[in-house]
């Protein structure tokens, strides 16, 4: 991806990545036991055009996240299910691994300070075989926020290049041994191995900002950081239910899927029945019979925050104390 905004009211061609996949062994082999979580983000298609409010959604073959940006301010929200990659590995993995699963999994975060209310998101690989990237990610975000940054989009790329050194220097001294070749980049070139997705307010203005994070030979990483619209309404997770639920132009809507449905999009309240019900609609017996891998991977507890000028980064559900965190793995 190129910098700038990548989410038009043309055809969008981009994608920014396809899952968080949380590796509990913190072994990168072909394998190994892997648990999904719901931070996903990939190739959007545009649900409107020609209006202020930008419909967007992203597929991926993970679970679900919603982001919807209001003049109000902002609804962030992520199911809570972390469950086995593979079902074929059941019988075969670990108790520990075994143990990680959960409804409950807190896939949503916050920083706040005084220039900063933001909500963050981790997509992709948690560790790299016995690199912590999650804990990088958060002391790197940790450490930045005491400098000066105009733009969430700067913080995010000082944040996003530190973390991409990091990275190589662990290649380097073999703490990391193999980087992942599970997901293609959109140019089909390279391949992904995170990205970190902002989004709230940076010095007061509505900021929507990705840094990915890929390889493209095995050897060195790169990142590269994009701002987005802040006022889109963005789904990600099965384009089978999303199509039902939100046709296509031409398309008429599954009328089983009704009670799922919230358009158009103008508030804060209509923001999180949006992103709910989408969710809602993955890991309903309707979701099941139209996705059953979405259906499967999709459910458990929904937290769900608001982030707002006036009241900050305020949970409307909270998670359950079961955060993901690379020092759980």
């Amino acid at each position: 991806m190129v910098g700038g905004t990548i989410f038009h009211r043309e055809v969008i061609q981009r994608e920014i990545s396809r899952a968080l996949v949380l590796n509990l062994s913190g072994k990168a082999s072909g394998a190994q036991t892997l648990l999904r979580t719901t931070m996903p983000l990939t190739e959007p298609s545009l649900l409107s055009r020609g209006t202020r409010q930008q419909y967007l959604f992203k597929e991926t073959d993970m679970t679900t996240l919603g982001i919807v940006g209001t003049s109000e301010g902002f609804v962030i929200a992520a199911d809570g299910r972390m469950t086995i990659d593979d079902e074929t590995k059941r019988t075969t993995s670990t108790a520990a691994v075994l143990a990680m699963e959960s409804e409950e999994a807190q896939k949503i975060f916050e920083i706040v300070d005084q220039e900063k209310t933001l909500g963050y998101a981790m997509a992709g690989f948690v560790t790299l075989d016995n690199f912590l990237l999650l804990e990088e990610i958060k002391r790197k975000l940790q450490w930045l926020s005491k400098r000066d940054f105009d733009t969430c989009k700067k913080y995010l790329t000082a944040v996003a290049e530190k973390v991409t050194d990091e990275i190589n220097e662990a290649k380097r001294a073999k703490i990391i041994e193999k980087f992942p070749a599970y997901r293609r980049t959109e140019t089909g070139e390279g391949w992904k191995i995170a990205d970190l997705i902002l989004v709230g307010y940076f010095k007061g203005a509505a900021s929507l900002a990705c840094a990915q994070f890929t390889h493209m030979d095995g050897v060195k990483a790169e990142c590269d950081v994009n701002s987005l619209s802040p006022s889109s309404c963005l789904l990600s997770g099965s384009d089978t239910i999303r199509k039902a639920i939100y046709p296509d132009a031409g398309n008429a809507p599954d009328a089983r899927f009704a009670q799922y449905v919230k358009q158009p999009v103008r508030s804060l309240q209509d923001g999180e029945d949006y992103i709910r019900g989408f969710i809602a609609a993955c890991s309903s017996e309707l979701g099941r019979e139209l996705d059953p891998e979405c259906w499967r991977i999709t459910g458990g507890h929904v937290h769900l925050a608001k982030i707002t000028l006036k009241e900050g980064f305020a949970w409307v559900t909270p998670p359950k104390h079961n955060p993901i965190t690379a020092s759980s793995t």
